[in-house]
This record gives C-alpha cells, structure tokens and sequence, in this order.
C-alpha cells in the first residue's frame, strides 16, 4: 500500500511529552486522523494516550485542541474519520488556564 507523509506539531504539554516540537510521519494512505492519533499513541506512550483520549468515552479530551491543516477537527466524532493526504499538517495542543 502507498506511504503518505503528515507533519504533526506538539504544542504545550504535549511538546514535553513528546520532547520535539514537530516530526513528520510515514502513514498508509487513507488513515483516518483518528488512527493517526492512536499511531502516535503507541509511538509516545501511554501518558500521551492519556493525555490525548478520555479512558472513559474514548473521546479526544475537549481541553485538547487539535488541528488538520489550520480546521478545528477534535470537536466532532466525524471529523476524526477525516482521511489523511499528503502532506496535511495536524498541530496537538493542550489548553493551558490559570491565572487571575
């Protein structure tokens, strides 16, 4: 089967979980960014895995927020089925709060 390559970017947290800022990854053509993200799991650990899903529901954490190709794509189910192409670039941040 065909090998794509996606670029994804750590920010935050996710940045010091990972310990790059960015890395490109060879992929099957037609992974979805769900199996991207499970891919990336099993690359970086099970912190990351839990950092990313909700163990419960198996959700993306609403407090991620994650990009393919500057699109919000965490917020619906369906867009995680999004199939993956050449080239996209998928950003993974965690949403920092605080303050007064």
């Amino acid at each position: 089967m065909q090998q794509i390559e996606v670029s994804v970017v750590y920010l935050s947290f996710f940045q010091e979980l990972t310990g790059t800022r960015e890395e490109r990854v060879k992929v099957q053509k037609g992974m979805t960014l769900r199996e991207f993200l499970e891919l990336l799991c099993v690359r970086h650990g099970e912190v990351f895995r839990k950092t990313i899903f909700d163990p419960k529901t198996g959700r993306v954490f609403s407090h991620n927020h994650i990009t393919l190709n500057g699109q919000l794509a965490h917020l619906l189910d369906k867009n995680l089925g999004v199939n993956l192409r050449e080239g996209d670039r998928v950003v993974i941040a965690h949403a920092v709060s605080g303050g007064e």
